[in-house]
């Protein structure tokens, strides 16, 4: 890195750092709007009306999607995309304090810390900005306001039909965490759908032979759907629930449903997977003489990290260093500690190397993350899914966590809630706005950066395709999935 580069990247360090009261207000608003999503249009419109008072050109209802926006600013190339989410989850509200309780009882609340991944986003596009004003950036920078996370794959649907990254040269997102790391790690590509059944209604002692159970056709679909298990490959993941069996025993059920998630580690392997569970559906409803409808809900890919661009958040996380948390925030970690299971964090040991796990075992041990971790896990699959994997099948696109979680904090959970809403997640978000912004410039000032990026992209994707998980002509089931989420 030169002098001069070094310097740059300082200042709008600096810059992060100096504004961060202005972040933290918007992000504690995001924080205590906590809207579900697709309702996230408070959220939506904070960080929008921000980004066009900063001389940000807005564009809205990406996609036909009320709350996604793109935020874009300078003329050339290249095109920088920064993501951000701001969707919360049903049931985890919950106030700034280190035991359960509400802000409203049975209200949303930020129990992934989208507010501070929104807001954190927003901070480092802003520093590019004044970057590329003063002359020390050449490029476009993008916000891309993604809604919906938790519920559906909207950056997928951003993706294609929308075509909202058809131009972007490189991308860089982030994820508040219980540590600081770059992500290596994929996720589990997904299918998100509910088999509808439809018999007619009988006496169910009177004249049970009138009638067509749409129950027993769920039921014979979920036993054949078990007895494929033993077919598919061990990675997989079939989660299913009755969301509808019907009003009374003693009435046949002329309606019944079931809402399944299709999982595996690769897009295809789902595919297959899914095409399968869909002849079990139809031959539920041979067996029981009902009619069936499938609503596919989203489906959502693989991801699949760049490895240049890693090299460079891993630069850059070493340059910003871990956050820094004083005695008060190390006694509300504590305290929040006493609330999760001592094993909590027992699942990520299987990501470590042999000669790394007493390490971990002592690190685990502490309230709150003290130090930046090594890139860990590159070949394994997390046993979750993101839309984020969608953005990297069409463009490079890196990705990384910092510690703004108590230690051993479950994903979704209120204890994640409690630190997004106070010091200790703002400091996980500052620390990621200034990692994302010099990240940036990095590629802004270096063009030879872009290409090693986009050679690899080009040589990883060569043999791959990324085709729609969306059927032909589909349509986003706003009210559906809106039902789904406040349930």
């Amino acid at each position: 890195m030169t002098t001069e580069l070094k310097n740059i990247k300082k200042k709008y360090a600096r810059w992060i750092k100096n504004n961060r009261e202005k972040l933290i207000e918007i992000s504690d608003k995001i924080w205590e709007y906590a809207e579900l999503g697709f309702e996230e249009y408070k959220s939506a419109e904070l960080l929008s009306n921000t980004l066009k008072n900063a001389g940000f050109k807005i564009e809205k209802e990406i996609a036909d999607i009320p709350t996604a926006f793109v935020a874009s600013y300078g003329e050339e190339k290249p095109v920088i995309a920064i993501l951000g989410e701001y969707d919360a989850l049903p049931g985890l509200s919950q106030k700034a304090v280190p035991y359960k309780e509400p802000l409203k009882e049975g209200a949303p609340g930020h129990g992934c810390g989208h507010n501070l991944l929104g807001t954190g986003s927003l901070g480092a596009v802003l520093a590019i900005k004044e970057a590329i004003d003063n002359g020390e950036a050449k490029g476009t920078i993008r916000y891309y306001g993604c809604p919906a996370e938790e519920i559906y794959n909207a950056k997928g649907y951003m993706v294609e039909p929308g075509g909202a990254f058809k131009d972007v040269d490189i991308a860089i997102t982030w994820h508040p965490a219980n540590f600081n790391a770059v992500g290596t790690m994929s996720a589990l590509a997904m299918n998100s759908v509910i088999f509808s059944f439809y018999g007619r209604t009988a006496h169910a002692a009177g004249d049970p032979f009138n009638g067509r159970s749409a129950l027993d056709a769920v039921e014979l679909m979920n036993v054949g759907a078990n007895y494929m298990r033993e077919h598919v490959i061990p990675d997989a993941r079939l989660h299913y629930i009755i969301t509808n069996g019907g009003k009374a025993p003693n009435v046949v059920p002329a309606e019944a449903e079931v809402y399944y998630f299709v999982r595996a580690p690769e897009r295809y392997q789902v595919e297959e997977i899914y095409q399968w569970l869909l002849k079990i559906a139809e031959g539920a409803a041979l067996m029981t003489e009902t009619e069936l409808k499938v609503n596919f809900l989203s489906g959502t890919y693989n991801p699949i990290h760049n490895d240049f661009i890693s090299s460079v958040l891993q630069e850059n996380i070493k340059i910003v260093g871990p956050p820094r948390f004083n005695k008060e925030e190390q006694k509300f970690a504590k305290e929040i500690n006493k609330t999760i299971p001592p094993n909590s964090m027992e699942g990520y040991m299987k990501f470590i190397p042999e000669n790394l796990k007493e390490m971990a075992r002592k690190l685990f041990s502490e309230p709150l993350c003290p130090i930046l971790l090594p890139p860990l896990g590159k070949g394994q699959v997390l046993p979750g899914s993101t839309d984020v994997a969608d953005v990297s099948w069409v463009t490079p696109l890196g990705e990384f966590s910092t510690a703004c979680h108590a230690m051993g904090s479950p994903g979704h959970s209120w204890q994640a809630a409690a630190t997004s809403g106070m010091s200790i997640g703002h400091k996980g978000m500052l620390a990621a706005a200034k990692i994302m912004a010099l990240t940036a410039l990095d590629f802004m000032n270096k063009p030879d950066y872009v290409e090693k990026a986009k050679r690899e992209f080009e040589e990883t994707f060569k043999d791959k395709k990324y085709i729609s998980p969306f059927p032909k002509d589909f349509k986003i089931p706003f009210e559906l999935l809106k039902k789904r989420a406040s349930n």
